[in-house]
């Protein structure tokens, strides 16, 4: 026979299965525009590596770059060449001098020093700091295999971060909520937004660091990886907002990751920089107008002469966090992802009186595969 509870909400009468709420099953209730990153990243470039302790390490090998520069100057009747790059060029590539003229690879020592025939062209001298160009192959007909150009690999490594809250639930007329009546359900969803607010800004400006005495970990984000692998690939915007002078940043802010990404890349900005950035050649394009709306729209997508249109991601909840800060890349090499058996999850603590206490955590690291086809300006001037 069904019984009936008098009164007002409490977890007095609710079943043990109930109250242990699944995390994953509230997140889905989140204003997307709160937690843009945690909804566009996910655990995709982890594949199928587990998370299964405090450090997370991997390694990536690069492009096999098709140029490089003259370190010894020549003549114009040298057949050997040394460059500064090992591992750009193989027997039997064309490679093209600075006049145009192209040459065959006849042998490779040590990487870098080539041995070459003139192809076509005019031979002409070679100086330091001159770029030879990889333009195409040409391997003789039913010759046998050489042996295969490799890159080295790049190791990498980060933390876990550790995000955890603790909820109260009064059992009769949970008095000691924080913020007035709310079922169980609502609260630990409304504390769980809170701390995914808390990973995504983790996951742009988190700094990796590691503490042994405390037992502490905590993960790197976006700017930290690039800072600590790509060190060069930090630009000074200048703080100028001229239409030319912004557009020619954001280009060769692109061009500095374009030999490194794999797609697209996309643009993370704060609602400080849209401010500014809605109204570079604003009078130039425009599109969706509305016969009654009013006002100039987000940028949703630049045109730029590397990728053509990128997305422009503004990233809300961030605080005054990102008002320095910009980040441009290839999304396709980031993600997220938890420790094995500890993504987002709720259990039960001591009883305290007449109320109880409940534990919300998630233990989370952050990838970067390349970090070299990741970029970001400072000094905005905002």
């Amino acid at each position: 026979m069904p019984s009936a509870l008098y009164g007002q909400r409490g977890v007095l009468g609710v079943s043990e299965k109930v109250l242990y709420l699944n995390i994953s099953d509230q997140v889905k209730k989140f204003p997307k525009y709160r937690r843009e990153l945690i909804s566009r990243l996910g655990s995709k470039p982890f594949g199928k590596d587990d998370v299964n302790g405090p450090k997370y390490e991997w390694s990536a090998r690069d492009n096999r770059p098709f140029s490089a520069q003259v370190v010894v100057d020549t003549t114009d009747s040298a057949t050997v060449v040394h460059v500064g790059t090992p591992g750009v060029f193989n027997v039997d590539d064309i490679f093209q001098a600075s006049n145009g003229c192209q040459y065959l690879v006849t042998s490779v020592a040590g990487g870098t020093e080539v041995t070459f025939e003139k192809l076509s062209g005019t031979q002409a001298a070679m100086v330091v700091g001159a770029t030879l160009e990889i333009v195409s192959g040409g391997t003789a007909h039913g010759k046998d295999a050489d042996n295969m150009v490799t890159t080295g690999l790049g190791d990498y490594y980060n933390f876990v971060g550790n995000f955890e809250d603790v909820i109260e639930l009064d059992d009769i007329a949970h008095a000691a909520m924080l913020r007035g009546e709310e079922s169980q359900g609502e609260l630990v969803a409304r504390k769980q937004m809170e701390l995914t607010e808390k990973l995504q800004r983790a996951l742009v400006m988190g700094i990796r660091t590691r503490n042994d005495v405390k037992k502490r970990t905590t993960l790197g984000g976006i700017k930290n990886m690039i800072d600590t692998y790509a060190p060069a690939n930090k630009i000074d915007f200048g703080g100028v907002w001229t239409d030319s002078v912004v557009q020619g940043k954001l280009d060769a802010a692109l061009d500095v990751i374009a030999k490194k990404a794999f797609e697209k890349p996309v643009m993370y900005v704060s609602p400080a920089f849209m401010t500014k950035f809605k109204y570079i050649q604003d009078d130039t394009f425009r599109g969706g107008e509305s016969p009654t709306g009013r006002g100039i729209g987000v940028v949703k997508t630049y045109r730029s002469h590397t990728f053509g249109d990128i997305n422009v991601v503004q990233l809300q909840g961030m605080g005054t966090l990102m008002d320095d800060f910009v980040a441009i890349g290839d999304e396709s090499t980031i993600g997220y992802k938890a420790h094995k058996g500890l993504a987002w999850h709720t259990y039960p603590l001591a009883r305290t009186g007449q109320g109880f206490r409940w534990q919300i955590a998630g233990i989370y690291t952050f990838k970067m595969e390349i970090p070299e086809s990741w970029v970001y300006f400072h000094n905005l001037g905002l």
